[in-house]
């Protein structure tokens, strides 16, 4: 009975926004939207229901529901993925409903967002690989269609779809080695017949279906070089920008999680993407620091971040780069969501600046120190209290050298330095309680070349101090002026467009 009751809140989760798209059609225009906004709120309150009635009934089986060739899995980790999706897309959909207030377009951008929240919702809980793949291919077609509705994005629409289409051919022909080899089309299936993938096929053949699968999430994920694209969804409303960043380009760490027991079977696969990622999350995070425009930086953080989570999926950790997809999908909506006000933001800081007294270098000094200080208590008390691993405790250093890297430190006044570093230390232990929730959902059984994640925390440490020290040497400026323009690999196929 309680399996019962979880597998309907998420199948009515699941059913909510499309019914409510039908809804749609046979309504008055008054009602059009708001049933489209209603069926995704809807949505969002079976998908946490069901969650939380999960969460408080440990004992429950994980659920599933077949329909010939459609099949879904419906355990705590994709209750969690639905969960996030439907809230983002509930907040989106609401913000959409007044920001488009009188745009012509205003009830196809709700109804193609809409079907994109669909699509990626589906995409969480399918166990069916033919199913999956639809909705990926789905999401790509949404995307190019919904940029086609505005003039502005509309030149950009496909250059767009054209780096989807290649991500989605990749994806299709590795999914095609993947059933020829284990004769499988479910994902659940695939731990107990991935030998086959070797011992049927040679080792070139599962050689290549790993590496398009590579292939094809580097480019969904926007890792760069294949970060062209999201730029190129600058000039799109601000609604699409955010649940683009937090539920489109993230979705391959999910696939990645579906299919780890295939990608587990290819070490140099595995190297080679973990090492890809790794470069990713460096140049996204130096272009994303000297970019003047908010979107723009936004764009550049993105690609960062899903280096760094791809990067978790290259070393076998799924529960981490699970609950990074969530993470950063939460933060980055609200970021785009709030960037409108960024400008009188910057006037403020700006009369604020125009007010400082002498002896900033003095205050900056004073405020290091505290972060410092304030850094080594959380990992003191982190470490004590919640779980020690390297990964944490680098991840906590590397964030106090950059935060100490920031100019807008020397002009932050005590009173505000301490509750902000307050709130971060909060916000770091939920972090740390959520992460391990995630990893005991799911445990790293697939963890291969575990030293690629502190290599790399290790050199972004090593480089943040490195530019903070030496800030103001010819080399500093001349990484400015490349990290301001993308490294030259950001703007080359706009331009032609």
């Amino acid at each position: 009975m309680n399996t019962q009751f979880l597998v309907a809140n998420e199948l009515a989760a699941l059913l909510a926004a499309p019914i409510a798209l039908l809804l749609g059609c046979f309504t008055t225009l008054k009602w059009k939207t708001r049933i489209l906004v209603f069926g995704q709120i809807a949505a969002f309150c079976f998908a946490f229901f069901g969650l939380i009635w999960g969460l408080i009934n440990p004992s429950i089986v994980p659920g599933s529901a077949t329909l010939k060739y459609i099949s879904l899995n419906l355990d705590i980790a994709s209750c969690c993925l639905l969960t996030a999706i439907t809230f983002i897309a509930a907040v989106v959909l609401s913000f959409s409903d007044r920001y488009l207030l009188g745009d012509a377009n205003r009830l196809s951008f709700l109804r193609l967002l809409a079907f994109m929240s669909s699509c990626a919702a589906l995409l969480s809980v399918s166990d069916s690989i033919c199913l999956a793949f639809v909705c990926w291919n789905a999401l790509s077609l949404g995307l190019w269609a919904i940029m086609r509705l505005h003039s502005e994005s509309k030149e950009f629409s496909n250059v767009v779809l054209g780096y989807h289409l290649l991500s989605d051919l990749g994806l299709l022909a590795a999914l095609i080695l993947v059933i020829s080899g284990t004769e499988s089309t479910q994902f659940s299936n695939l731990s107990s017949a991935s030998f086959s993938l070797t011992q049927t096929i040679d080792h070139s053949t599962s050689l290549l279906a790993c590496l398009l699968l590579v292939l094809s999430f580097g480019i969904k994920s926007a890792l760069f070089p294949f970060h062209r694209w999201l730029l190129a969804t600058l000039n799109a409303p601000t609604p699409l920008s955010g649940f683009l960043h937090a539920g489109v380009v993230n979705v391959s760490a999910i696939m990645a999680w579906r299919l780890m027991p295939i990608l587990h079977e290819q070490t140099e696969i595995l190297l080679f993407w973990g090492l890809w990622s790794a470069v990713s999350a460096i140049v996204g995070t130096l272009s994303m620091s000297a970019q003047p425009d908010v979107k723009r930086k936004l764009v550049y953080s993105t690609a960062g971040q899903m280096g760094f989570m791809s990067l978790q999926c290259a070393v076998g950790a799924p529960g981490a780069a699970i609950f990074h997809l969530i993470a950063h999908g939460l933060f980055k909506c609200q970021m785009f969501l709030q960037s409108g006000s960024a400008v009188a933001e910057g006037l403020n800081s700006r009369k604020f600046a125009y007010g400082l007294q002498d002896g900033r270098e003095g205050k900056g000094l004073r405020n290091s120190l505290i972060v410092v200080t304030s850094a080594l208590a959380f990992v003191c008390f982190y470490t004590t209290c919640i779980d020690f691993d390297w990964t944490s405790l680098s991840a906590a250093i590397t964030g106090a050298a950059l935060l100490c890297a920031i100019p807008a430190l020397d002009r932050v006044d005590l009173r505000s330095l301490c509750l902000f570093l307050l709130t971060t230390l909060l916000f770091g232990i939920a972090t740390g309680f959520g992460r391990r929730f995630f990893e005991m959902l799911l445990p790293a059984e697939y963890a291969i070349n575990e030293w690629l994640l502190p290599g790399f925390l290790l050199i972004a440490l090593v480089l943040a101090f490195t530019l903070h020290l030496a800030r103001r040497s010819s080399i500093s400026r001349a990484l400015y002026v490349h990290s301001l323009n993308g490294f030259y690999l950001g703007e080359v196929e706009l331009s032609r467009k």
